[in-house]
């Protein structure tokens, strides 16, 4: 079986001029090799919209995971890759290149009050029985693609919503998800069909000429460079004569110095200048996203802690079967590790004489002493399944081994040297075991301390303490660079 975002994603098209970097990792042993495109940061509306930005080869957008059957064939795509790329210079900056499209039009998608599609120009909602009585009223809905001005997505842990910001309004969280009549309530889906849709949605947004995420999609404009200093530059190849379609006059850019006199305009960059502001941009667009990283970590954590107190005693989450005023923080593939001893080894050896006694024939005498000693006791994966995080335990389901660790019983959390396990040791064992959490130990820990949080501080400080961070940390957002050719003589 595949992954169920590739395989709801089906085809994705990564225009040449958005390619930075080609990156090859060839298969070896049991591993599996990958070949995985670097874009321009800003040039993706998918990504931001995934419950991980960052997922692993197998789930990631942009990477192929390759076999050893194709390692030759990998290697050669990836050589005659990076010669193109070479070959046409440096990538475009994010404001001139185009936008990566994602899926296949068109597109829809269901939710629990209703569905959602989209045909490359209008987004339709139509909302079902159990919508509210606001959304039954309205019955269908149909949104323009110059209408919208920027798409918001919660993930659905039991459920979350995929909500359409109006241009002309506040770009904002619908305030109520279920009578907002441009929000579709979403129900839990492993393939993230939603977020493909609205990548959709931002890239024809994108080719309207209506800017969305102004920050990383505006970075320095290139100033006017001296007659000894020109550079062939590269540009994508789809210009406004082939697509068919031009630009209105008002979304053409006005040239830099029009207008002003010869004293007044603005001098000429230097290339020291345009490097700076070069690194300056990329060392944004790294921590913007480490911000949205953790901003929207801080925002699930928000959100996982105002659901506590509303499951209910015997529902089910997964499998699982929730106790009394349990609730489910965090869920995740992840591998169960416990202590397991490795080979040991014979050592010493005989302390006697040895006797000959005729040609050939001898005889030992004295004592042999030979001990055994066992090996050390190392974690070690011994199942693969589900983990769960609810505010009273964490709970490990395998097909082969269960485990379950309370948090009144717990002793303490440790973190593995690498940062990619977590072990648990618990009163009522003798033995520690715990999670191989691999790329998600970040987040398991995160709402592994929130549980333990509303265990000892109660749910209605905790919530409030998680708001007052995140918004906190949403001050903390970075500011982007100035242009390079702001300076003047």
């Amino acid at each position: 079986m595949g992954d169920p975002l590739k395989a709801a994603l089906r085809i994705r098209r990564i225009p040449l001029a958005v390619v930075t970097e080609v990156r090859y990792e060839p298969p070896t042993g049991r591993r599996r090799g990958s070949i995985r495109l670097v874009v321009v940061p800003g040039t993706d509306p998918l990504r931001p919209l995934l419950r991980r930005t960052e997922p692993g080869p197998d789930s990631d957008p942009d990477t192929l995971v390759i076999s050893h059957a194709h390692a030759v064939q990998a290697a050669t795509f990836a050589e005659m890759l990076r010669a193109r790329l070479t070959a046409a210079g440096p990538a475009v900056g994010a404001d001139d290149a185009p936008w990566i499209e994602s899926g296949v039009l068109p597109i829809e998608v269901s939710g629990s009050d209703g569905r959602v599609s989209f045909d490359g120009t209008t987004v339709g909602l139509r909302f079902g029985r159990l919508a509210s009585p606001e959304k039954r009223r309205t019955g269908r809905r149909d949104l323009p693609l110059e209408a919208i001005a920027d798409v918001r997505v919660e993930h659905p842990g039991f459920t979350g919503w995929l909500h359409f910001a109006l241009a002309g309004t506040p770009v904002a969280d619908p305030g109520s998800p279920r009578t907002d009549l441009n929000t579709l309530v979403l129900n839990a889906d492993r393939s993230e069909s939603y977020a493909i849709l609205g990548a959709a949605v931002l890239a024809g947004v994108h080719r309207t000429a209506t800017r969305v995420h102004a920050e990383l999609l505006a970075p320095c404009q290139p100033s006017p460079s001296s007659s000894d200093d020109i550079r062939p530059e590269r540009r994508d190849s789809r210009t406004p004569t082939q697509s068919g379609s031009r630009s209105p006059s008002w979304a053409e850019p006005t040239p830099v110095g029009s207008g002003l006199a010869p004293a007044d305009r603005p001098r000429s960059v230097s290339r020291k200048e345009r490097r700076a502001a070069a690194r300056a941009t990329k060392d944004y667009a790294k921590a913007l996203v480490v911000w949205e990283r953790e901003q929207r970590l801080l925002d699930e954590l928000v959100a996982a802690a105002r659901r506590i107190g509303k499951a209910s005693r015997g529902a089910t989450h997964d499998l699982f079967i929730l106790k009394a005023n349990e609730t489910v923080l965090w869920t995740g593939r992840t591998s169960l590790v416990e202590p397991r001893r490795r080979p040991g080894h014979y050592s010493g050896g005989s302390s006697g004489v040895r006797l000959g006694i005729a040609k050939g024939v001898s005889v030992r005498v004295g004592a042999s002493s030979r001990h055994y000693t066992p090996g050390p006791e190392v974690q070690t994966p011994v199942d693969r399944g589900t983990a769960m995080v609810t505010t009273q335990r964490v709970v490990f389901k395998g097909p082969h081994a269960s485990r379950e660790w309370a948090f009144p019983k717990l002793l303490g959390v440790e973190s593995a040297t690498d940062g990619k396990s977590v072990l648990l040791p618990v009163s009522n064992r003798q033995k520690v075991s715990g999670l191989l959490l691999g790329d998600l130990a970040e987040e398991c820990a995160a709402f592994l301390a929130l549980g333990l949080a509303v265990l000892e501080h109660g749910p209605s400080t905790v919530t409030a303490e998680c708001m007052a961070a995140a918004e906190r940390h949403r001050g903390e957002r970075p500011s982007p660079p100035s242009p390079s050719g702001a300076q003047t003589e």
